[in-house]
């Protein structure tokens, strides 16, 4: 009786200490050397806790979410430095505090060509637009993407996800890409939507390809399901997409964006000329935005294989005759 009473009691004192010291083990930060994260826009606790965790800075993501429920809202972009042996309140107030000082906000609006992602990148101050391709290049490579290369005017065309981000003046090219890419591969093209993917028996270098289609011709959020589906639909039948953001794409080598599309321009002989040749291009035209990457892994199911530009968006039709209405109905 005695021997169990000591164990209950030696049991118990235990427990007092560990009670007493996990909290505050797992409350220190645990790096040694001041260490840059970059949040986002629409970043989550989750997300922070997983980067923080791999950077090793926190000891647990699990309480560090926990303790965190409180400011998950209070989150805002930027890119910030947490300096080592300090605790993880701490690290909750400087998640709050937003851009500093010494740190540049860029902003890449859906829709951008990567050669656009590259001047804006030289336009503040990084590097060179070559030296932001190369960097692309160099990621590539490095991080084992599998996708025929072959016909393609940019490589990580498409790969970069469109959004506003804060970066460190310090920051190399490199650092950029690797944010601008792991962005799309990690944090917009979540486990669903590569199960999605594979239930479509698509690649993500065809979804991308997709999305970027819709992101270029869709005129407001609520019809790009709608023109996922048309795609889909001459896909199946094998019949060309005629999507004039392709040609624009192809004519311009993927540098230099068109107003205007000419009927010789639909001739031209290039692999993105979706006019001439049946099926998708080589790759994306553009980098798109979330709405058009959900939209090309759930299209709509409708009968429809023409759309026209109306009045308040795009006017789809069934028939090719239907279509001649619209044509003749909105482009007087």
């Amino acid at each position: 009786m005695k021997k169990s009473y000591i164990i209950l009691i030696g049991f118990i004192i235990i427990s007092v200490i560990l009670i007493s010291f996990i909290p505050n083990y797992l409350s220190e930060s645990d790096n040694k050397e001041p260490v840059e994260i970059i949040v986002s826009k629409g970043t989550t606790l989750t997300t922070v806790a997983d980067d923080l965790y791999e950077k090793g800075v926190i000891r647990s993501r699990l309480w560090f979410r926990y303790n965190g429920q409180d400011i998950a809202r209070n989150i805002k972009p930027g890119a910030y430095t947490i300096e080592p042996n300090i605790d993880i309140e701490d690290i909750y107030n400087v998640l709050q505090q937003g851009e500093q000082e010494n740190h540049i906000k860029l902003t890449f609006p859906e829709g951008f060509i990567l050669y656009q992602f590259a001047e804006r990148v030289a336009e503040s101050g990084f590097g060179t637009v070559e030296e932001f391709i190369n960097a692309t290049d160099k990621y590539l490579v490095e991080n084992g993407y599998d996708f025929d290369t072959t016909n393609l005017y940019f490589n990580m065309e498409g790969y970069l996800f469109p959004d506003t981000y804060f970066f460190n003046k310090g920051q190399s090219v490199d650092e950029i890409v690797a944010t601008l890419a792991s962005t799309m591969n990690n944090s917009i093209f979540t486990d669903e939507y590569r199960s999605r993917a594979k239930e479509l028996d698509l690649t993500l270098h065809e979804v991308l390809t997709i999305a970027s289609l819709i992101e270029r011709e869709a005129y407001n959020d609520e019809e790009r399901a709608n023109i996922s589906g048309v795609i889909y639909n001459r896909l199946e039948i094998n019949m060309p997409l005629q999507i004039d953001a392709t040609v624009i794409y192809g004519i311009g080598e993927g540098k230099e964006h068109m107003t205007r599309v000419l009927y010789e321009d639909l001739e031209t002989d290039n692999p993105y000329n979706t006019y001439k040749n049946t099926g998708l291009p080589p790759g994306p035209i553009a980098s798109p935005g979330k709405n058009s990457i959900h939209a090309a892994l759930y299209p709509e199911d409708h009968d429809y294989f023409y759309y026209v530009l109306g009045e308040n968006g795009h006017v789809f039709s069934k028939t090719y005759s239907e279509h001649l209405n619209n044509v003749n109905k909105y482009r007087k």
